[in-house]
């Protein structure tokens, strides 16, 4: 499973294996002329609740960290439905837990050939 549409503006990229899943959401801009733009809004994690806590079931974690809340101004929404379109796609099932954050990023740099203008 590469990508599930959770909206006809968004989008998902989806990766699983290694104990932890992981993907992109995308926001689309499509363009009368055929052409569309996507901007990156959000990236979320599924992953087991590893350490048992008293009084808390097993269960699977989803996180969901929004980083531009100008296209999503409700990441608790943005979160359900992203939950459901996994559960759907059998990605995750009850129990879990979500939960939603807003994120900003402030900075970044490359570490080894990460960059390739050529």
């Amino acid at each position: 499973m590469n990508d599930i549409d959770l909206s006809p503006e968004l989008y998902v990229e989806f990766s699983r294996g290694g104990g932890s899943d992981s993907g992109s959401i995308y926001h689309v801009t499509r363009h009368k002329g055929g052409g569309q733009v996507s901007a990156h809004v959000a990236r979320f994690f599924i992953t087991d609740a590893r350490i048992p806590a008293e009084g808390v079931f097993p269960h699977k974690r989803l996180d969901c960290f929004v980083v531009d809340k100008r296209l999503v101004p409700k990441p608790e929404r943005l979160a359900g439905i992203l939950f459901e379109a996994l559960k759907k796609h059998g990605a995750i099932g009850e129990p879990a837990w979500l939960e939603w954050y807003v994120a900003k990023g402030l900075g970044g740099k490359p570490y080894g050939e990460v960059l390739d203008f050529d």
